[in-house]
């Protein structure tokens, strides 16, 4: 059976690429994989001096962001032949190319919660796109609301024997 595995972290583009993902493994009657990759905090820096966060916080906080992802694509009327919700506690670009061996397709947006808004792709796009063994969809900020988005995307295609990948508009 297909699998697809695809990143959410709670952005706008995660959540537009968890819809593209739902859509594609509806089309190819494949299996969607959700994952959830977070760090525990040790602490935080505040403009009043560093604070420590409970690590059972973070831990909860990552597993609602899961639940809330996977819940909009049921209130969507979105129907799988398998979905798998996968919570892991570390770095995410190690985490979704773990999950994605052996899968179809990995799909991730462009940007998520950290790093700078005007970069072209954030860090976990960017390592997704160069370490991944299978293909990978990494979707655009607004993604839905581009004038022919559904027939534009670029994947990251494993080339045999290289050891990067090319990228094509497709």
């Amino acid at each position: 059976m297909q699998k697809i595995v695809v990143g959410v972290d709670g952005s706008e583009t995660a959540q537009q690429a968890l819809e593209w993902a739902a859509a594609e493994a509806e089309v190819r009657g494949a299996a969607l994989v959700v994952v959830h990759a977070w760090l525990p905090a040790a602490g935080v820096t505040s403009p009043y001096g560093a604070m420590m966060v409970d690590p059972a916080t973070v831990a909860e906080i990552a597993r609602l962001t899961l639940e809330d992802s996977v819940e909009s694509l049921e209130r969507a009327g979105r129907t799988f032949v398998r979905l798998d919700q996968v919570m892991v506690q570390g770095p995410a670009a190690q985490a979704l190319i773990e999950a994605a061996r052996g899968s179809s397709l990995l799909v991730v947006g462009s940007r998520g919660r950290g790093g700078i808004a005007s970069l072209l792709l954030g860090s976990v796009s960017q390592q997704v796109a160069q370490h991944a063994t299978v293909p990978v969809v990494i979707i655009p900020p607004a993604y839905a609301e581009r004038p022919g988005a559904a027939a534009k995307q670029t994947v990251a295609e494993p080339q045999p024997g290289a050891p990067g990948k090319d990228l094509v508009d497709a």
